[in-house]
């Protein structure tokens, strides 16, 4: 069984599958801290720059009072529905209260027919793989942190889309020798 613990960081971690660039521009900023290796993050960096993939692969996302948003609670019902997923309360402490997600078996043996079906979604795999590099990843509020010292991010206003950040993030990885210039 698979969990993620609060949405918070669900909302944080879909924004980073879904923008390929601040995915990669967080890889940058690991590797030049030496939290990750040149190996670790330069097929990843490559992949979610080069081609057709961020303009693929971008779906775009508003900002809210607390960053980039969606309401998913449509989407989650209707895994629940199906029984691929499940979430509980962490504690009884009202509306408040952290929200747990489980991906359950029927989920796993979900995903697994749509990869074998459609070899595309590779891709997000590969996101997902990417995303675990990030050294801060699995804390909501540490990742909320990191997409707030992007100034594109922070700077959105509320109800606006989130601006790519593409052609900062690829000069900054052709000036690291991440990718080709």
């Amino acid at each position: 069984m698979a969990v993620v613990s609060s949405l918070i960081r669900l909302q944080k971690l879909d924004f980073w599958l879904r923008n390929p660039d601040y995915l990669a521009d967080e890889l940058l900023t690991d590797y030049e801290q030496g939290l990750v290796s040149f190996e670790e993050i330069q097929l990843h960096v490559v992949r979610m720059l080069d081609g057709d993939a961020p303009r693929l692969h971008t779906y775009p996302m508003e900002r809210y009072i607390y960053g980039a948003y969606e309401f998913i609670d449509d989407a989650l019902a209707v895994l629940k529905l199906y029984e691929q997923i499940e979430h509980r309360r962490a504690a009884d402490s009202g509306a408040l209260s952290r929200r747990d997600y489980f991906l359950l078996q029927k989920g796993r043996d979900t995903i697994a027919a749509m990869r074998a079906d459609i070899p595309e979604l590779e891709w997000y795999a590969q996101q997902a793989v990417a995303i675990g590099l990030i050294a801060d990843a699995a804390v909501g509020a540490a990742a909320k942190r990191r997409q707030y010292l992007q100034t594109e991010y922070a700077d959105t206003a509320h109800g606006d889309v989130i601006p790519s950040i593409l052609e900062r993030v690829r000069e900054r990885a052709v000036k690291l020798k991440v990718v080709e210039g």
